[in-house]
Parts: structure tokens; C-alpha cells; sequence
């Protein structure tokens, strides 16, 4: 029998979340990556949560993020062009996907993916050049399989050559 997320179509994309707001709801070790990835990219991330882990709670109190502390309300997605769902707690990530979905915001639910209205690949980043990876949720350990292996294929030395050869364009 076929997986139901085999026949989903994905588009992918790359988004420029450069100063522009983002949501993740929970304050959590995963919740920490996805910020992460999101403060490096740019974004100005409100990070939602009754509680912060250590990590979290630094940067909240060094300005790098924006705590709304509490349980999930609708209203947090005010501004925001892309929403992170990172709590155990399928009631709450359901409840972010249902008001994204109601606000026309992209919103992603870690483990979640029939739930998810984006998907958030796996990548592999040297310098410019990044490599996304997805399956669309439906085999993570193969994504990740992956990920490993181009990570240890691709050296620091392609990002060097792509800044290189972007500087000579």
C-alpha cells in the first residue's frame, strides 16, 4: 500500500527569511535547531513557550530572539510569514497548523508532515552553495542518509570555489 505522503507534490524552494518574523512554538533541543538555522539565516525569530531551555533563554535575554511566554495563542502568528510547531505535544502542533492555516502562513510541523504545509529539507551547506534534501516526510532516515553522505563528499573547499567564482561574475 502506498504511503499517503508518497503522493503529495512538493515544490521546492529556497526562502529569503532575511528580517522578516518567524514563529517556532516550543523552547526545547529542537526547537534550538530550528532557531538556529533561522537566526543564521536572517529571520527575526519569537520563539513561544511556557519554558526556554538554557541555550534559549540566553539568547532571549542577549536580544537574539523574541520570547512569548505562555501556551500557544492563535494571535502569535501576527506578522509572521513562516511558523515552526516543535513541541511532543500533537494537540499544540495541530492547533499551530490549524491558525497558520487559517492566516495563509507556511507552517512546519517537526514529525509532522501530513500536518505541515512546508516541508523543511535536510541541507548540506558549504559557503553559497547549499544542497536540500527531502522525501517529503515520508523516509527521514534515508534523508539523513544522505545528508551524511554529501556532507563528507563536499569539502569546505566548494564554498570557497562559489564565493570565488561569484566575485568574478
Amino acid at each position: 500500500m502506498a504511503s499517503p505522503l508518497a503522493s503529495r507534490a512538493l515544490f521546492p524552494v529556497f526562502a529569503d527569511l532575511s528580517g522578516r518574523d518567524v514563529l517556532v512554538v516550543g523552547g526545547g533541543q529542537v526547537a534550538q535547531r530550528k532557531v538556529a538555522a533561522l537566526v543564521e539565516a536572517g529571520a527575526w525569530v519569537r520563539v513561544g513557550a511556557p519554558e526556554l531551555n538554557p541555550t534559549l533563554d540566553r539568547w532571549a535575554r542577549d536580544g537574539r530572539i523574541e520570547h512569548r511566554a505562555g501556551h500557544f495563542e492563535p494571535d502569535w502568528f501576527d506578522g509572521v510569514w513562516l511558523a515552526i510547531a516543535a513541541t511532543d505535544d500533537e494537540q499544540v502542533n495541530r492547533a499551530v497548523a490549524d491558525a497558520g492555516g487559517a492566516r495563509r502562513a507556511w507552517v512546519n510541523v517537526v514529525g509532522g508532515a501530513q500536518a505541515s504545509s512546508v516541508q523543511i529539507p535536510a541541507r548540506v551547506e558549504r559557503g553559497p552553495v547549499q544542497i536540500a534534501i527531502s522525501s517529503g516526510g515520508g523516509a527521514p532516515m534515508l534523508v539523513r542518509h544522505l545528508r551524511e553522505q554529501f556532507e563528507t563528499q563536499l569539502d569546505a573547499s566548494l564554498g570557497e570555489l562559489a564565493t570565488l567564482l561569484a566575485d568574478e561574475r
